[in-house]
């Protein structure tokens, strides 16, 4: 995984020994040490599973075997699902 703010969530969902982990907004914030920008509490799209984004947090996510569903902007949490 190429470096950036996020890979703290990928050690951290790689290290898991569970098949589903629902985390809260705030959990994620502490792990990368940095708040998540704006659309990660409005937009489904900063959520994703495509791989062929650029974006950095879904390598994060999809390099260590996970997948997001479910993002909930009112209880500001997403769950996270082993592929």
């Amino acid at each position: 995984m190429p470096e950036s703010k996020y890979r703290p969530l990928y050690e951290f969902l790689n290290s898991l020994n569970e098949r589903e982990r629902q985390m809260s907004f705030a959990e994620i914030e502490r792990l990368i040490g940095a708040p998540l920008p704006a659309s990660a509490r409005k937009r489904n799209a900063w959520w994703s599973n495509d791989r062929s984004s650029s974006s950095r947090q879904s390598w994060a996510w999809l390099e260590a075997g996970w997948e997001t569903r479910h993002p909930d902007f009112g209880a500001e949490s997403v769950q996270f699902v082993q592929r």
